[in-house]
């Protein structure tokens, strides 16, 4: 990557950032999105071997130090940097130089980079790859998970001794149970995502039988809801999405069947697939299913609904390992991808062996049918139409297949089968996005309702691949051959090569076996965070050597060990659910989240568990518990994704939603939702104004506000409040809260009825009456190619030729085009602007300024091929005057296009006619009434929101 033309000093100087310890997520975003980038772009012109302008960009310190004409990048602030601008083609030069733009991601990515402050892991502290490896000799996580006793203090759950031993030994003691209707809350959300019922918490705090609390559990294990719930966590490890992401030209960008991955995952939790079989049908269904029962091939969407990376392979596989190893076993093997690891024994060979694993795997071009109930009518319909569809691209096909053909003949004098990629590659751009749109045509029935359900599956090849290790991680310099198989350090040092097929199966055994001491304790660790608010690991897709060791470590090698164990042994047999029933069983689970002085002072983060961690409900909480709250819910299970955000809204739950990879909508990032481009073992947690803004002003809220509302009686009754308190929190309302809630009622009932204001610019036509000095004015019905107009073509039969655009308009021939402006509230403007009739033929027009409280303000005469002045210096309005800004001909309207923006400017601000042109307003709803407002501030309070 050259360096760009000369650049202002001036304009780069910067202060280099104070040494810092880079945190674990940042050198993984390193090593996985910018070290590959910078070796495959920029290090053959600007690495170690080539310096063009004197630039290197192979150490923080060469980058850093820019080139011969001064520094490239301001860390920090990417849009200042000139080696952002240069791969923007923003800048003085395009790069890479004599090459394709970078894709957005990539840029995306090093902006980022950039922002960050240039972040380098790789330092002269770095251990070698034998450090590393002497290191994995005592690092916790490497090491046979321990068969630990838990200390004697007289608990019965075991997990309760290891917490209050720790907390013994700090001096600390455990809180007081939480309240029935708070404990069953915390549940009901754990394990279902959804609030218990009034009925159901009264019955809670009625069973006096000591298995109360155990049978509670066992109702909401077995509930359908319970997969629903624990399969959305998975899918964030397996960064599911319904879209393949970026991809160049007119490619298709929906998975078809990405929700037969979903459901599946669901149905796999709800039946307590031993974890070990779950983790081993995602990698390698096809190895493992009965041939008469093909619905376990669904699982191999874990490895196929990753983004496609403008379908570069080598970054398909790259994520394909990341899934695979940072989701099942909290290891950073992609780091290794250019060179060893810098801080885990994970060599380059290690990345390349498990790199011929994938590189050995196939998706078939026929993905394979999975069982389903079908009626024949949707059956033939489908047919019929992928007959004519598939119809249409094949003669296409065969079209440009016959004339490419005549022309191999006429040279070569043979005639030869020409294949579907040939076909495409002589065809020039117009002609492929013809082709393309033609089998989008069929994609797009593939990813409708009449399609049958079909597996994302993998294929080992017919012949595998015998991988080498790309030197520097670039595909173009092949260096030493590696066979396929597992980690070095989880194989004892001497891992023996994969010998069936691609070796997914055998990877797939070896993750997931009792031996391997990573597989059991990250899946512990995940349960765990997800009951308790944090993990015993707090990184939990880090269990390397820059991870965070384990709160607990005892702990979670108890509950590894019997994770693992088999039944017979005294263990859980790899069971989900009753790793679920340890955990909620346990007096540590049951806690208040109220804490004492001393726990407060003594360990601040409640790192050792004194107390519950109260914790805000995620998206899909949220936005279930409103529709349940409202009565909408539809407990529909299974098919396929639905739009969450179109209106009518959809009241489906939300993990049945549609996941789009590129254009995740606003709402769910507000409310921290898993990013779909990689794997992500836990969710940030955020506290920002937009989540209470969604409360107040979404639709959606406002929707389930309404049917909350809509049963109760016009004049505020206690009855109907405590109906409203059922619903909503699933508890009675304190007398204090029932009088405040009357009040509000009785004061909102007695207001009179809402209207909006009108918008600050309206658009029309009509006449100044001069005897009563106001404007007659009426809203142009047409708003047609950013014009509005009397109609949909010009001129209109009633209103002639009548127009305004940004920028101006055109008079009718006794009707003047007019602007409306109406004020926000009391101030003092200043009228800014010119009238330029551009036309030096006809009459020219007349402009006015007109007031409704003061009448006319200005008139001026325009001739043709004149601009006059339009301006006043002082206009006095109230809140709801309007400015009316009206142009008319003056007889002949033939030539009078007029050019006319009008700016407003004062203390209320500025208000630009050209700017704040825009079309029809989206549709208002009703106003609330006082029950919708009410049922809408009480969704809105903290008590819904949060689980405790």
């Amino acid at each position: 990557m050259r360096h760009p033309l000369p650049i202002t000093l001036a304009a780069l100087v910067f202060a280099l950032p104070a040494a810092r310890a880079i945190a674990p997520q940042e050198a993984e975003f390193f090593e996985k999105n910018i070290r590959p980038v910078l070796v495959e772009q920029c290090y053959k012109c600007h690495g170690a071997d080539k310096q063009k302008a004197a630039l290197r960009v192979d150490s923080r310190e060469a980058i850093l130090k820019g080139s011969e004409n001064g520094p490239v990048v301001v860390p920090g602030k990417p849009e200042e940097s000139e080696f952002i601008k240069s791969i923007r083609h923003t800048g003085e030069t395009k790069m890479p130089e004599k090459a394709d733009k970078l894709p957005d991601a990539q840029i995306a990515a090093l902006a980022e980079w950039v922002r960050m402050g240039l972040t380098w892991p790789e330092d002269s502290k770095a251990p070698t790859l034998t450090a590393a490896q002497a290191a994995a000799k005592t690092h916790w996580s490497y090491q046979p998970v321990r068969q630990s006793s838990a200390p004697a203090t007289g608990s019965q759950n075991p997990i309760d001794a290891f917490i209050r031993a720790k907390l013994a030994d700090q001096g600390l003691k455990p809180s007081p149970a939480a309240s029935r209707r708070m404990l069953l809350r915390r549940v009901t959300f754990d394990l279902t995502g959804l609030p218990p019922t009034l009925a159901e918490i009264e019955a809670f705090e009625k069973d006096a039988a000591p298995e109360a609390w155990a049978k509670v559990v066992e109702r909401l294990l077995a509930s359908p809801r319970y997969g629903e719930r624990w399969g959305r966590y998975w899918l964030d490890v397996a960064r599911y999405a319904d879209t393949r992401g970026y991809l160049a030209g007119n490619e298709d960008r929906h998975y078809a069947y990405s929700y037969t991955y979903r459901d599946w995952v669901i149905c796999a939790l709800n039946d307590d697939l031993p974890y070990d079989q779950f983790l081993i049908r995602q990698i390698a269904a096809d190895r493992v299913a009965p041939k008469d029962d093909p619905s376990s091939l669904a699982a191999l969407g874990f490895l196929t609904l990753g983004r496609r990376f403008l379908n570069n392979p080598n970054d398909i596989i790259d994520d394909r390992i990341d899934v695979v190893c940072r989701g099942t076993m909290g290891l950073t093997v992609v780091c290794a991808r250019c060179h060893d690891h810098k801080f885990d024994p994970i060599s380059q060979k290690d990345y390349y062996a498990l790199y011929g694993v994938f590189a050995s795997s196939l998706e078939p071009k026929e993905l394979p049918a999975l069982p389903a109930v079908r009626d024949a009518k949707t059956e033939a319909d489908y047919q019929r139409q992928l007959a004519e569809r598939q119809g249409k691209v094949d003669a296409e096909l065969q079209q440009h297949a016959d004339l490419y053909a005549w022309r191999v003949a006429l040279t070569t004098g043979h005639c030869v089968p020409v294949p579907r990629a040939w076909i495409e590659r002589s065809l020039d751009r117009a002609g492929r996005d013809k082709l393309r749109a033609t089998i989008r045509k069929v994609d797009e029935l593939n990813a409708g309702p009449l399609s049958p359900p079909h597996a994302m599956a993998m294929q080992d090849a017919p012949q595998p691949v015998n991988p080498r290790v790309f030197i520097r991680g670039d595909a173009a310099r092949p260096g030493d051959p590696v066979p396929r198989r597992f980690l070095t350090v989880l194989s004892g040092g001497d891992p023996k090569p994969f010998t069936q097929g691609s070796g997914r199966l055998e990877l797939a055994q070896a993750i997931a076996s009792r031996a391997n001491p990573l597989t059991s304790r990250v899946m512990v660790n995940r349960v765990w965070a997800l009951h308790f608010g944090a993990g015993l690991v707090r990184t939990p897709g880090d269990f390397g050597v820059k991870g965070e060791p384990p709160t607990h470590p005892e702990l979670l090698d108890y509950l590894a060990a019997r994770f693992s164990a088999p039944e017979s042994e005294g263990g859980l047999g790899w069971s989900l659910k009753k790793l679920h029933r340890l955990m909620l069983l346990s007096a540590t689970y049951q806690q208040s989240s109220d804490a004492a002085p001393a726990s407060i002072s003594g360990d601040p983060e409640n790192r050792l568990l004194s107390h519950a961690n109260r914790r805000r409900l995620d998206f899909e909480a949220t936005r279930d518990a409103l529709l349940f709250a409202s009565g909408q819910l539809d407990l529909t299970s299974g098919g396929r994704s639905v739009d969450l955000i179109a209106q009518p809204f959809t009241k489906r739950r939300t993990v049945y939603g549609y996941i789009d990879r590129q254009n995740l909508p606003g709402v769910f990032r507000t409310f921290d939702f898993a990013s779909p481009d990689a794997t992500s073992p836990q969710r940030h947690i955020t506290t920002v104004p937009q989540q209470a803004l969604f409360m107040l002003n979404s639709a959606f809220v406002i929707e389930q506000a309404r049917a909350l509302a809509t049963s109760f009686k016009s004049q505020p009754r206690e009855a109907d409040i405590q109906a409203l308190y059922a619903r909503i929190y699933a508890r009675r309302a304190e007398p204090a809260e029932v009088a405040a809630g009357l009040g509000f009622l009785t004061v909102q009932l007695a207001l009179p009825p809402a209207a909006f204001a009108p918008p600050l610019w309206q658009y029309g036509s009509g006449r100044f009456d001069a005897a009563a000095r106001e404007v007659e004015f009426k809203p142009l019905p047409a708003f047609v190619n950013r014009v509005w107009q009397g109609g949909p073509k010009l001129p209109d039969p009633k209103l002639g030729y009548v127009s305004l655009h940004a920028h101006g308009g055109h008079p009718g021939a006794d009707i003047a085009a007019i602007r409306r402006w109406t004020a926000p509230r009391d101030g003092i403007v200043a009228i800014g602007g010119e009238i330029t009739r551009e036309s030096k033929q006809g009459n020219g027009v007349l402009g006015r300024i007109v007031s409704s409280r003061d009448g006319e303000l200005l008139q001026v005469t325009v001739e043709p091929g004149a601009t006059v002045p339009a301006k006043l210096a002082r206009v006095e309005v109230k809140i709801g005057d309007t400015i009316d800004f009206v142009v008319e001909s003056r007889g002949d309207t033939s030539f009078d296009g007029f050019a006319w923006t009008p700016v407003l400017t004062g203390e209320m601000g500025v208000f630009d006619g050209s700017i704040g042109f825009s079309g029809p307003p989206p549709p208002r709803p009703a106003p609330l009434s006082a029950w919708e407002k009410y049922a809408q501030v009480l969704l809105a309070a903290n008590e819904f929101v949060f689980v405790d």
